[in-house]
Parts: C-alpha cells; sequence; structure tokens
C-alpha cells in the first residue's frame, strides 16, 4: 500500500512538474492560449448574462400583462353579465373586471391631465365597454386572450403578447450569435492548444521515446501534456470569473440605482450557473486541444 502510494505521489510530481516547464518553454504559445480560452469565455459569458436577463424581463413583462376585450355595442345588462361570467370560467383567468366606457374616459382623461379637456375634443363618448381579464400565469396571456375573442360579444382583443414575443426573439438572436462566435474561438483556441502540445513533444521527442524503450505507460508520458492544456484551461476559468464576477455585481448595483424599474437577475440568481458554465467550457477547450494533440503528434 505505502509502495503504490508513494508511485502514485511520484506520478503527480512527475506530471506538474514536466507541465509547468512546458508552460514555461512554450510561454508566447501558452500566453495565446490562455487568452483564446480568455476571450472565448468572457463571450460566452456576457451572452449568457445578456440573454438571461432578457428571457428574464420577457417573463415579468408577460407576467404583467393582461387581457383587454373590447365589446360589442350595444350589448343588453344580462348580455354582460353572460359574458362576465363565461370569461371568469375561462382556464387560466384569475379575475374579470367589467369597465364601464364612462369610467374609461375618466381613467383617459386623467392620464392626460390638464394638457387635453377631453369634452372639449369629443363630443360623445367614443370608448366602448371592455374587460379586464388578470390571468394566473404569465404563459396563459395569449391562450386567454384567444379564447376570450371566440366569446359572443366580444369585438376585439388586445394584449402584450407582441411584445413578449420580441423580446424572446432577441434573446434567441443573442444566444444564437454568442454561441457562433464562441464556437468559432473555441476552435480558434484549439488549434493553438494543439501547436502549444506539438512545440512540447518535438521539444521532448528523445527524452519521450527513452520513456516508451524503458516500458513506461502511454498515460504516464500522455498526462504533463493533458496537465499542461488542463491549467491552460484553468487559468482561463479563473481569469473570466475574475471579471465576470465583480462586473455583474457593479452593474446590478449600479442598475438598481439608477433604474430601480429594470428587472435584473441579482448575481445569487444568475453566477452560480454562469460560473458552473464557464469552468466546464475552460477545462473541454483545454483538455480537447491536449488530447487532439496528443492523437496526432504522440505515437505511443
Amino acid at each position: 500500500m505505502a509502495v503504490a502510494a508513494a508511485r502514485v505521489r511520484a506520478a503527480v510530481a512527475y506530471t506538474v512538474r514536466e507541465a509547468a516547464l512546458a508552460f514555461r518553454r512554450n510561454g508566447l504559445m501558452s500566453l495565446a492560449a490562455v487568452t483564446t480560452i480568455l476571450v472565448t469565455l468572457l463571450l460566452v459569458g456576457c451572452g449568457l448574462i445578456l440573454s438571461a436577463n432578457l428571457h428574464h424581463l420577457a417573463r415579468v413583462v408577460e407576467g404583467q400583462v393582461g387581457v383587454v376585450a373590447y365589446l360589442r355595442e350595444g350589448l343588453t345588462p344580462p348580455e354582460r353579465d353572460r359574458l362576465v361570467a363565461a370569461a371568469r370560467r375561462l382556464p387560466g383567468v384569475r379575475a374579470v373586471t367589467f369597465v364601464g366606457r364612462d369610467v374609461a374616459l375618466r381613467r383617459l382623461q386623467a392620464t392626460l391631465g390638464d394638457r387635453v379637456a377631453l369634452r372639449d375634443v369629443v363630443q360623445t363618448n367614443p370608448l366602448p365597454d371592455s374587460l379586464e381579464i388578470a390571468v394566473t400565469e404569465g404563459r396563459q396571456v395569449r391562450p386567454v386572450a384567444e379564447a376570450v375573442r371566440r366569446l359572443r360579444g366580444v369585438e376585439e382583443v388586445a394584449f402584450g403578447g407582441e411584445v413578449v414575443d420580441r423580446l424572446l426573439a432577441v434573446t434567441g438572436v443573442v444566444r444564437a450569435v454568442g454561441w457562433g462566435l464562441a464556437l468559432l474561438l473555441g476552435l480558434v483556441a484549439l488549434v493553438i492548444i494543439m501547436n502549444t502540445v506539438r512545440l512540447t513533444i518535438l521539444a521532448r521527442r528523445q527524452e519521450i521515446e527513452i520513456m516508451q524503450l524503458v516500458g513506461a505507460g502511454g498515460w504516464y508520458v500522455r498526462s504533463p501534456f493533458l496537465m499542461e492544456g488542463a491549467v491552460e484551461g484553468a487559468l482561463a476559468i479563473l481569469l473570466a470569473a475574475g471579471v465576470l464576477v465583480p462586473a455583474y455585481t457593479v452593474l446590478v448595483e449600479r442598475a438598481r440605482g439608477a433604474l430601480p424599474f429594470l428587472p435584473l437577475l441579482g448575481p445569487a440568481d444568475l453566477l452560480p450557473g454562469l460560473l458552473a458554465t464557464i469552468a466546464t467550457g475552460g477545462f473541454v477547450v483545454g483538455m480537447s486541444g491536449s488530447l487532439l494533440a496528443l492523437r496526432r503528434f504522440l505515437q505511443t
């Protein structure tokens, strides 16, 4: 047991030592690899921050959006009451409020204030009676609106679904562009890491051949190169986290002070998932570059 533990410690020490030497030996290439992975992770992080907040904004807006049904002119009170009852029975409806045309006109006048006197502009009230319908949750807005539109006595239905659709469309574009650029930069990082590992293999080719002749195992030979890629990925992850975490924390604090009405995800809600994503991405890129280089340039 003690011998096996000593061998493991020796193998780990060898791996770390050789990876550190390779990192120093190929300083410029290693720096280029770390920088490229860092830019990739920052791009992914910024894209995720933007798309997550846009998606959150869309859901908040969707939850605040209600449905307004404008009623056909000439409905009798019993017909109106039946219509209100029918609307209340629809799935997803939380509350239905009847708003008479006179009430609607007074609301409009209150909104306009003293700038315009509606009684001087219009002789008769042009506004229809309406129903203001609150839904149980945001995703019910569109189904409820479609169901209300089919009720007898409803002339027209209005809701904010178009705003939500635009926000979600922008979110999709931002996410697609961000991941596309990240994929491109990730491929560039893979090529740079492959070339860095290739230079290390060429510099140590004679030493590698001697280790193979004396029976060194394949993974014993490969491990320093894998460690080199992992270290490059880890450095990029730490640098990306060091930029994104304080930057987003400051951004949220200042935005909440200047724009308190803007619903932003808090650091505690967003950053854990964001850091997990960039950590995974950094290690995948770093290790993949090393594995591809070993498969192509090192025969064991």
